[in-house]
């Protein structure tokens, strides 16, 4: 059933996107003046991942901090699992996967370089999932919850560029003549 409500989702996302329809506050002009440093350690599991969309999304991303007028931080990134449910015997039938980062956004004024102000408290970004388990079917529901936390990755990325590109589309409109 989630495999179906997935694969309908995904067809109607190409539909929309295939009649020119963008979301409110991906405006190219913002995406062309920006290049974006991501300021995230390596062993960061979302930098990668939000590396690509925001390529995919015209932004310039830039490997040199000095070269960028926008530094997004990622910090503080937490995986957790939980049992939400158990059986009647003990035996676990439901858990909640979360996953977490805390991201700033610092954008540059004139000619200066983007620094953060350290007035402005992160943004939490969250996402959060559930999935049965099945004792019967053990390395099944392992290869479910890998694929659930590649999911979770990438729409926490998502929504990390949506929320980077409101914090940068005030400015950029203030900006333009």
């Amino acid at each position: 059933m989630k495999q179906l409500t997935t694969i309908v989702l995904s067809l109607a996302l190409s539909l929309i996107s295939a009649c020119g329809f963008h979301l409110r506050g991906t405006d190219s002009t913002v995406a062309s003046k920006a290049r974006i440093y991501v300021d995230a350690s390596r062993e960061n599991t979302v930098r990668e991942e939000l590396r690509k969309l925001l390529s995919d999304r015209s932004f310039s991303v830039v490997d040199n901090r000095d070269q960028a007028n926008v530094l997004l931080r990622v910090a503080n990134e937490r995986q957790s699992q939980r049992i939400v449910s158990v059986q009647s015997t003990g035996k676990v039938s439901e858990y909640e996967l979360a996953h977490s980062v805390n991201i700033q956004v610092a954008q540059a004024e004139g000619t200066d370089s983007p620094l953060y102000d350290p007035e402005q408290a992160a943004n939490r970004v969250e996402v959060i999932r559930e999935y049965t388990f099945d004792q019967g079917g053990v390395l099944g529901k392992e290869d479910e919850a890998d694929i659930l936390r590649a999911e979770m990755r990438r729409e926490l990325a998502l929504q990390i560029v949506l929320r980077t590109v409101a914090t940068l589309a005030p400015t950029a409109a203030t900006q333009s003549p």
